[in-house]
Order: structure tokens, then sequence, then C-alpha cells
């Protein structure tokens, strides 16, 4: 039977995609549980174009884009070497020259001039008069917010590309140089102890808690369902003094209410939209302390691992000196943008994917309440299970459309989607030893698919005795603890203090859980990953890219994590 595509050309294709690509990475960390249409779209294109526009405008030096596809609601990558090494080298030679001039002098004004341009792309969107435009008014604001969303990805990737990049050079440099490989225990602490704004959303966050306290109505929060505290609040002088004072300005005011609990899909409401997974977070906050004076976790971890950066950079550099590395100025350089690695790949998140994607909703939907009226879809979260193209066609002609029973059958296809334990963590066209994975993932030379999508296949070690291998995460030493799988949004509100989180990969949208959790073991994802990164912060052990952790480990089992060995064991 001729292959056919559901939606768009870039679904996978067999035929087509494993021809040359030996291999692709399965996004475990941004597309578990399976996405809507529309956002799957939006990865398949507007992202597409974005890594492309990365890539090519700051000349990583081995390849000239990276690719994407969909398949069954989820994400693939792969990239491939350019073939023409002269094409390399010329590249290499533009790629230096672009750190050196134009990204290390100025990352930061390029990053706020970037991020200022998007929060305006959002103000005129989120203002926008929705009651009163006629739908060619609405088309024409569609058509602009999907370019916002190119524009993200364009920007994004313009500045995540080059210090990834310049990450993997410096950690080449480290390892050649001073015998520092990437998962080492003292790489991962040379490039941790620094804040981010996610963080700092998480540190206000805890603040609501304490706040709760000091006006006596944390018992609301703990005696009743995350759902009906609000309710149960509005009874009494002090909860509504919460509600309309702390809430309100953590929501509003500070504008923290525009992040949603998965940051990569269109169709979970906002924390403004739908407060309650900020009390879930305060809940499990409250199991922790009811100390009003209590200090957010981060802060009493921070100043050992800075004290223990500054410490272990000072070496490496002597040691680099020493061994006479012939270009200091250009290893500093890739040692300081590395160090701002972590740091940048989570704050930005609150302007681009946190802004964009929920404007994006609000803007989606909005427009969906007309389509409701003229009686085009049921429900304005209709909306996401078609793509642009099918959507400029309602907007414009809401009339000439009744597109209910597509909807019920594309919203059947992806819960149907949503099982994950049967899902291969890489797709190939025959065998592959981690080595023949390594030896791909060294020559592409992609940093994002390499650093953050997939990282270094493990070696096995049966010998071990561990049910897991995977590479170590996070410095931490060993933990035992309860597993407890995580993968949709549910699961995220049901972590209970002491937890050992197993999923596909963590999303930067689960960081108010981390003061909770003991350890985490994720299936895939490299030292950038977002799983990577946070535990780092938090001291937390980390076993990343065990390919098969969700399937081989079940819910409430004891474990014991190896973070340096990169081991998991089950404990009886």
């Amino acid at each position: 039977m001729a292959w056919t595509w559901n939606l768009y050309t870039r679904e996978f294709w067999p035929q087509r995609d494993l021809k040359k690509y030996p291999l692709w990475f399965v996004n475990l960390a941004h597309s578990f549980p399976a996405w809507t249409p529309l956002f799957g779209w939006m990865w398949a294109y507007p992202l597409a174009h974005g890594l492309c526009y990365g890539i090519n405008e700051s000349s990583i030096p081995t390849i000239r884009g990276s690719e994407t596809r969909s398949i069954n609601g989820c994400a693939l990558a792969s990239s491939l070497r350019i073939s023409d090494e002269d094409e390399i080298k010329e590249r290499e030679k533009n790629f230096k020259k672009f750190i050196t001039e134009t990204y290390a002098p100025n990352a930061d004004k390029l990053f706020k001039d970037m991020e200022d341009e998007l929060i305006g792309l959002c103000h005129k969107i989120r203002t926008f008069d929705y009651e009163n435009a006629r739908q060619y008014e609405l088309y024409k604001l569609f058509r602009e917010a999907v370019q916002m969303l190119y524009r993200e990805w364009e920007t994004h990737f313009y500045l995540m590309y080059p210090v990834y990049e310049a990450y993997w050079h410096c950690n080449d440099i480290a390892a050649e140089y001073a015998g520092m490989k990437e998962f080492s225990p003292a790489w991962h602490k040379i490039i941790r102890g620094y804040d981010n704004d996610l963080f700092v959303q998480d540190k206000a966050l805890w603040g609501l808690r304490s706040r709760a306290i000091e006006l006596k109505i944390d018992d609301v929060f703990t005696q009743n369902p995350a759902d009906k505290v609000i309710p149960a609040l509005k009874k009494t002088a002090a909860g509504k003094e919460w509600l309309e004072k702390d809430l309100n300005d953590f929501l509003v005011v500070k504008g923290y209410g525009w992040r949603s609990p998965r940051l990569m899909e269109f169709i979970v409401p906002s924390w403004w939209e739908d407060p309650t997974p900020v009390i879930a977070h305060i809940q499990q906050y409250l199991a922790l302390s009811k100390d009003a004076k209590a200090p957010f976790p981060l802060d009493g971890i921070r100043p050992k691992l800075v004290k223990e950066r500054e410490q272990l950079t000072k070496e490496l550099i002597d040691k680099v000196k020493a061994a006479k590395y012939p270009d200091m100025d250009w290893f500093l350089a890739t040692l300081n943008m590395a160090q701002k690695s972590s740091a940048f790949s989570e704050s930005h998140d609150v302007a681009w994917e946190q802004g964009c994607h929920t404007t994006f909703r609000y803007c989606v939907r909005k427009i969906g309440e007309k389509l409701v009226k003229f009686g085009t879809i049921e429900d304005p979260d209709d909306m996401f299970f078609f793509i642009p193209d099918e959507l400029e066609l309602f907007i414009i002609f809401p009339d000439s459309y009744e597109i209910k029973d597509i909807v019920a059958e594309r919203r059947t296809t992806w819960i149907a989607q949503k099982e994950y334990r049967s899902r291969p963590h890489i797709i190939t066209d025959g065998p592959l030893t981690p080595e023949d994975i390594n030896k791909h993932i060294a020559s592409a030379h992609d940093a994002i698919v390499a650093k953050v999508v997939a990282g270094d296949a493990p070696i096995p070690r049966p010998e071990t005795g561990a049910i897991l291998f995977g590479n170590c995460g996070s410095p931490a030493g060993t933990v035992e603890g309860r597993a407890h799988l995580v993968v949709t949004n549910e699961d995220v509100f049901a972590t209970q203090p002491g937890d050992i989180i197993v999923c596909p990969g963590m999303s930067s949208g689960w960081t108010p859980i981390l003061p909770l959790v003991k350890g985490i073991v994720t299936n895939g994802g490299g030292s950038l990953s977002h799983a990577g990164i946070h535990c780092r912060e938090y001291d937390i052990p980390l076993v990343s890219n065990t390919g098969n952790g969700t399937l081989v480990i079940n819910e409430g089992d004891k474990l014991k994590v190896d973070a340096t060995e990169g081991l998991v064991f089950r404990v009886k």
C-alpha cells in the first residue's frame, strides 16, 4: 500500500527517512504524552525552520540543519554530517568568528533584545479586541500569531545553538587537556551553581506557601482536594486576602500566570486560566514544611555548589594551561558560554516557550469561541485538533464548515496515542549497538540532538547486577527510595516527598516538584537536558538515557540509584 500522510508531509515516512538517516531519536522530554495535531505541526514547521535558521546564522560547522519528524503525536530528531569537508572547515572558521566577535561579547544584549521583541509580539496578541473583531481581522491576527511562533524558534535557536556548540567545544578541550570527560562528576560540578528564571518563579510559589501559613489558612490547603481549595478560601477573610492580594500578585502582577504545567503543548491551560496546579504545588510544599520562615530549599543548596564550581574552574583552567593548549582565549570564551548554558536553557523558557505558547493558546481559543457561536465546533479546545492550513479556512469561512465529527475522530486518535510504554526511544532500519549510535552522534556533531534529546548511549554492564544502565546525569551520589512514574500532569501532582521519579524525559514545567524529589531516572536525554540541568542544581542523583526505564520499573518499586556510576538497582 502506498504511504499516506494524515495531516502533513513531515510525518515520519520510513521509505524516505531511513534511506540515509541510520536512526531517529524520539524526543522524550518534550513530546510525551503525545501532542495534539496543532502542536505537532508547530514542531514540524516553525520549530524546524528555527533549527535551520539558528544553525546557519551562527555557522554551526558540521550540519546545515537538524531534522524533525512527527510520529503518532510524538517528535523525532536526527541529523547528518555535511559531506563536503571543505565546507565544514569554512564553517568552523565562521563559527569561531561568530562566537568571538558577535555572540560572546554581546550575549546578554542579544538575549534581552530578542526577549523584548517576543514580549512585544505577545502583548499585541493578548490585548487584541477579540470580542468586536470581524472574521477577516481574526484571520489576519491568527496568521500573525503563527508568524510569532516562527520568530520564537528563530530567536530560540539563534541563541541556543552557539551556546551548546561552544559547550561541546569546551568539554572536548577539557577532556583532552585536563582528562575531564562530559559525564564525570567534576565536569557536572563546573557547570552548575546558577539561578534561572524558572527557579525564581518556583521560589515565589514557595512564598505563597509561606504566606498561607502566616495567615493561618494552611489547613484549608491540606484538608481539601486542590480543585476545592479556592472555593474554600473564599469563605474566610484571610482566604480572600490571600486570593485577592498574594495569588493575584503572583499570577497577574508578576505575570507568572502565563506559565503552564506543560510548556510544550497548546491544549493545557495556563496557570491564570486554571490555578489548580499552583494550589497543588503549594500542597506539595506544605507536605515538606509548615514553618512559615523555612527558606526555599534551593537557597540552602546553591552556596555550596558555587564554592565548589569556582574552585574546580580554577583547577581546570590551570590544567589546560599547563598542558599547553594553544588558544587559551578560545578555551576561556567557550568555558564562559558552557557555564552559562544551563541558566540560559531554563531562563529563556519564560519569554519563549512559556510566553509564546500560552499566548498562542489564548489567541486560538478566543477565535475558537467565535467559531463555537457559528456552530463550526463545539468547544474552543477543538481548534487544537487542526493545523493552520485548515484553521485559516474555518476562521474566514466559519459558516461554511461544521467539523465536529472530525474533531471527535482526531481526539480519539490523540487519546490512543498517549500510551507510551510500548514506544521505542530510537527508530532504526536495523539493530545498532551503543557504539554505532555514539559514532553517529559524534560524526553529526549536532549539539541539540547529542546534548539535549539523546546523549551518549550507555554501555550495558550486566555484571553489576543493575536493572538499568545510563549516564551520570548529576554527581549527587547514591540514594534509595520509592519509584514514581511521571508522564502526565496528573503524575507530577501525585509526587510525594522522597520519591524517585522515573520518566521518559523531564519537562521544564516540572521544576516546582524538585524540592520533593530524591532522585530521577530518565529514558533519554543528554547532559543539557532539563533533567540534567535541574538535578545538578538541586544536587539530586540522576541516571539519564537508560532507554527503557519506564518499561522496566513499575510504580512503587524500591530503587537504588547510583548516579556516579549511572546504574539503577531494584531493592528487595
